[in-house]
């Protein structure tokens, strides 16, 4: 497996913990990034086992993506069990979605007063080791958040001094990502990998890498072309991933991804 790939235990939704590192080590993936919610019931337990694996965690998703961030004391409350959780695993990203937001509020006040309101989290994790970053989410989830495009998240990450988790899925369709990638290629903490079928059903329904419409070779070759020397992590879920199985669709996904950064002399 080629040294950047990266596996998000999310593409395993609903399997517990000990299948999904029993099937990284099968896969012989060397890092992972995992939602908190995958050790919620037990973080002590949780922590125990992913040290035992020898894995690299990559990222650790907050559970925020329905809480209010837009309160300085909120937000540190809402994202402390995962840097806490990031920290002792050594791993230097905690990231997570924009969550809930008022009835009636623009993005611009909104994105406004999240960055302000991010600053002790921030300043919490930087203590701990920890670098924050936010996720481009899809406009179908809108009720985990309201940053949707490269460039919102852009804006968001340079004002509040935080990174992106950038998730190819929910930013392919814009237009002059080139460029966006080359002049902020150090804001990108982790780059999220799946495929969409244009035609069916947006709301979570991915594919495997090249089962779909995205341009993925394009766009991972402009990420590697602009400097990007981070992680590439596979991040699956939907119908397609249930029907088919994790370990086949997780297996494919990540030889898809392997093979194209061994081609790309990554």
């Amino acid at each position: 497996m080629h040294p950047r790939v990266s596996i998000n235990a999310l593409s395993s939704f609903n399997w517990p913990l000990a299948q999904d590192l029993a099937l990284l080590k099968e896969l012989d993936v060397r890092h992972f990034g995992f939602p908190m919610l995958k050790i919620d019931a037990d973080v002590p337990a949780g922590i125990a086992a992913i040290r035992a694996s020898g894995l690299n965690v990559a990222s650790v998703a907050a559970s925020a993506s329905h809480s209010s961030l837009l309160d300085g004391d909120a937000a540190l409350a809402a994202l402390k069990p995962a840097i806490d959780t990031a920290a002792t695993l050594k791993s230097p990203l905690c990231y997570f979605t924009s969550g809930t937001s008022p009835t009636g509020s623009n993005t611009d006040a909104l994105c406004e007063a999240l960055a302000a309101a991010l600053q002790p989290a921030n300043a919490y994790a930087a203590e701990r080791g920890v670098r924050l970053a936010i996720e481009n989410n899809s406009v179908t989830t809108r009720h985990m958040g309201y940053v949707h495009t490269i460039r919102d998240a852009i804006q968001l990450a340079e004002e509040a001094h935080i990174q992106i988790c950038l998730e190819l899925q929910n930013c392919w369709v814009e237009r002059g990502l080139p460029e966006l990638f080359r002049r902020h290629a150090g804001l990108f903490g982790v780059v999220q990998v799946s495929d969409y079928k244009v035609g069916e059903e947006l709301r979570l329904n991915r594919r495997v890498p090249g089962d779909g419409s995205m341009p993925l070779e394009w766009l991972i070759e402009q990420m590697l072309e602009a400097g990007y020397t981070g992680l590439f992590e596979i991040e699956v879920l939907g119908p397609h991933i249930e029907s088919e199985g994790y370990p086949s669709a997780i297996r494919r996904s990540a030889d898809w991804l392997s093979n194209l950064l061994d081609r790309l002399g990554a």
